[in-house]
């Protein structure tokens, strides 16, 4: 086991990341709203669902998303 302790992922706002987080993506068109399904804090990125207008996943970078 690492016993290294981690920082946990955060939005701009300091609220934490971790799947099932709801966040709005400020990198799309109308700032869509998705749910998060994994966190990539090694390359700085989540994974998104986003359920409208089609469900679909996309990775945005942290900087980009933010928890609702």
């Amino acid at each position: 086991m690492n016993a290294r302790i981690r920082a946990r992922a955060a939005d701009r706002r300091g609220r934490a990341l971790a799947p099932g987080t709801r966040v709005r993506i400020a990198a799309e068109e109308g700032q869509a709203e998705g749910t998060v399904v994994r966190v990539l804090d090694d390359y700085g990125t989540v994974t998104v669902l986003i359920e409208k207008p089609a469900k679909a996943e996309r990775m945005y970078p942290i900087t980009e998303v933010e928890a609702l």
